[in-house]
């Protein structure tokens, strides 16, 4: 299935932005993440791939979204394999990066779209050690980081699809090795990469369940989980934040 077969359901989305239009706890957690993004974001133009119902731009400020095709949620139909170069300061992806069948082409396309010095900011699910067992009981998409491997191609499903929510601790721990290299060859490095997230998320409900916490009790569960330490969130960790830089024009020429 090619980017151009794709289509979407929109109620699915109208639900998914109802859901975030009443629900304040979701939105708090949401928000946290959001933020931390943006923290990691440089300043001038960001192209978020994969925006859903487009409300990270609501915290981070000149955000262009985007999805594979265009809804009323996001500004512009935009392919991970086909980002437009623009000289973007940041490109930014949530929950995207798991779903690429060819993530190595896809950092080969933001390094020709990201300025010198730019940077690639992915949140993504951690497949540590806890986080692989709660997916794989709670969520329906595989969560197997052993079988990212090189040459990092994956076949689709027998629905025309992929994911795997190991692909961030595939590349970013078990590969990292491999990793560095095909992005040095790009032009990249591998800033940062640091885990965050452990019962905030779940108790918040996500989209398709009832908050167990309000939002301001959530907030109280998030300040204790950002105070942990990453020698303990790299083993418990829901999620993790990557950071990739554009250093060498002249790699991708």
């Amino acid at each position: 299935m090619s980017d151009a077969d794709i289509t979407y359901d929109l109620r699915l989305l109208q639900q998914s932005r109802k859901k975030w239009d009443r629900s304040p706890a979701l939105r708090s957690v949401y928000e946290d993440i959001f933020r931390a993004m943006a923290a990691e974001c440089l300043a001038g133009p960001k192209l978020e791939l994969g925006s859903g119902i487009g409300v990270a731009g609501e915290k981070i400020p000149d955000l262009v979204s985007s999805d594979l095709v265009k809804t009323e949620f996001v500004d512009r139909a935009v392919s991970a394999y086909e980002i437009p170069a623009e000289s973007w300061a940041s490109i930014l992806a949530m929950d995207t990066l798991h779903h690429l069948q060819r993530p190595f082409d896809f950092f080969k396309s933001a390094a020709t779209a990201l300025r010198p010095g730019g940077r690639i900011v992915l949140m993504e699910p951690a497949g540590t050690g806890f986080g692989a067992r709660f997916y794989r009981r709670f969520h329906h998409e595989p969560c197997v980081p052993e079988e990212i491997q090189p040459p990092f191609g994956f076949p689709t499903d027998g629905n025309g699809e992929f994911a795997n929510m190991g692909m961030g601790v595939g590349l970013m721990e078990r590969q990292r090795a491999e990793t560095a290299s095909r992005l040095a060859a790009l032009g990249l490095r591998i800033k940062s990469v640091y885990y965050r997230d452990l019962f905030a998320y779940p108790l918040s409900g996500g989209f398709s369940n009832p908050a167990w916490l309000p939002a301001w009790a959530l907030k109280v569960v998030m300040a204790i989980e950002h105070k942990l330490p990453q020698s303990v969130m790299r083993r418990l960790a829901l999620r993790m934040v990557i950071v990739i830089e554009k250093t060498d024009p002249a790699a991708i020429a």
